[in-house]
């Protein structure tokens, strides 16, 4: 591991510690959440598919199995803190099953809803990128009964680029940075995970 990241390992691990301070949201556990075993985390890869990023993957088996970070905190694999009666797992399973209701609703494989926002909302992390770009999913003008043009507009306005990594949407918690203000998905990230581009 970089020295870096044994940095902010340690900065979140004395984060989750104090537990008034665990989440933004204050919903947590009273006590901290203790972290992933390895074959826990083996098993929630062979669930979802595809491997946790490493740093992903550091934080549940070094810090602890969710109920700590940004809002109401980072959802759990199996046997953690539940968001919304969801783990980690069963979240990207249900996500993956959306276009069940409308078509266009694909799902990009590899995006981890990971912390919750509130009325419905995600912030997940796009594996399918190096960077690891933070991804906040809004759902609520979500409309099924839409189709063709309407309907593209409609599920990519739904995907907002939050304008950090995983490594800087966590450090900019810990410092208590207020987050950027979501800005619009390039055509290039539409055209690689939605798999079409808005019009201008």
């Amino acid at each position: 591991m970089r020295a870096s990241d044994q940095d902010l390992i340690q900065r979140l691990q004395d984060r989750n510690a104090d537990r008034e301070r665990a989440t933004d949201g204050g919903i947590h556990p009273r006590k901290p959440i203790p972290p992933s075993p390895t074959r826990g985390l083996q098993v929630t890869e062979r669930e979802i598919g595809f491997e946790l990023p490493e740093l992903l993957r550091t934080v549940y088996l070094k810090v602890g199995n969710g109920g700590f970070g940004p809002q109401y905190g980072i959802i759990g694999t199996k046997g953690g803190a539940k968001l919304d009666g969801y783990t980690l797992e069963t979240c990207y399973q249900d996500m993956m099953k959306l276009e069940k209701e409308n078509f266009i609703w694909c799902w990009p494989r590899g995006l981890l809803p990971l912390a919750n926002y509130g009325c419905g909302m995600w912030s997940c992390v796009d594996c399918e990128y190096k960077k690891l770009p933070m991804i906040l999913w809004d759902p609520n003008n979500l409309n099924p009964g839409l189709n063709g043009a309407d309907a593209r507009l409609n599920w990519g306005n739904a995907f907002w680029d939050q304008g950090r990594s995983f490594r800087t949407w966590l450090e900019g918690w810990l410092t208590e940075k207020q987050e950027p203000e979501p800005k619009w998905l390039s055509d290039s990230w539409m055209s690689k995970r939605l798999r079409f581009t808005l019009p201008k």
